[in-house]
């Protein structure tokens, strides 16, 4: 599981290595909350469009 969120932050250019000061921390947690973000929404959107078209592409 550690890999796969290396793997991510790697994808989305931030840095494995954990901020050292607090100042260091916000902009590091906040670029990891938008990386999660854009990838669940990605997954979402496949899920949804699997979903519509496997009952015969009917919206």
């Amino acid at each position: 599981m550690v890999s796969l969120f290396y793997d991510l932050l790697a994808f989305f250019g931030i840095s494995a290595d954990a901020p050292q000061n607090l100042s260091e921390f916000f902009p590091w947690f906040l670029a990891i909350l938008v990386a999660m973000a854009l990838f669940l929404f990605v997954f979402g959107i496949i899920k949804d469009f699997t979903h519509t078209f496997a009952r015969g592409g009917r919206f």
